[in-house]
């Protein structure tokens, strides 16, 4: 339906899961549950995916499925979504405008983990693993010559020139020693592409869901 003015944000099912698709058109954000019968929109299910979707200043949209001669077919026609919490009928495409729309915490850290796991992927490392919760750590877990390595994403706006390594690093390491005790931190910061670069910072462009920016990711730090 989107063409290709879909960019994808998750198209798999590697757990944890919120949501089973997510994408971005225009300065627009998706998260799509898809409904069938093994997987029912309820309970727990419902409340976390509407509420990281929340989080990420998505629009909640439930693809109900059913299954014909086999093969499963959205319910309804066109998108085929209704929206998790009003239960109105979600036309992405209607919805796209050229609002400048600040993107979310949730985003950029979105954002920092695929720069990373991009980095690491050109390196011939296979990254088994990648979440983009701001709640769960780590973010990346990878495999390198058999050994699993995981790692710690954190991201920074413009004017910080480094992410902040978090406060409870060492607790981080300790639950992940039953699979590895390497692991490492990766600093990711960004700035909008049109940003004038004050020397002071203090005139630095917000980031825009869409629009071009510069990143600034110097590699892995060994923790």
């Amino acid at each position: 339906m989107g063409q290709e003015g879909v960019q994808w944000l998750r198209a798999n099912l590697n757990p944890p899961i919120a949501e089973h698709l997510s994408f971005r058109l225009g300065n627009q954000l998706f998260f799509v549950y898809v409904d069938v019968n093994v997987l029912p929109f309820v309970g727990k299910r419902k409340d976390l995916f509407i509420n990281v979707a929340r989080e990420a200043t998505a629009t909640p949209c439930v693809l109900k499925m059913q299954s014909r001669r086999g093969a499963f077919d959205p319910v309804n026609s066109g998108w085929g979504f209704i929206d998790a919490v009003t239960g109105r009928t979600v036309n992405p495409s209607n919805m796209v405008s050229n609002e400048l729309i600040e993107i979310s915490d949730w985003e950029l850290h979105d954002f920092a983990i695929q720069i990373v796991r991009s980095h690491l992927e050109k390196e011939g490392k296979n990254v088994f693993s990648a979440q983009s919760s701001l709640h769960i750590d780590p973010s990346i877990w990878f495999e390198d010559n058999n050994s699993p390595f995981w790692v710690v994403v954190r991201v920074g706006r413009y004017p910080m020139k480094e992410a902040d390594i978090p406060a409870n690093l060492q607790n981080i390491k300790q639950s992940c020693s039953r699979m590895s005790r390497v692991g490492f931190f990766a600093s990711v910061t960004v700035a909008n592409a049109n940003d004038p670069f004050d020397p002071s910072g203090e005139n630095a462009m917000p980031l825009y869901r869409g629009h071009g920016m510069i990143v600034r990711f110097e590699g892995l730090e060994s923790v």
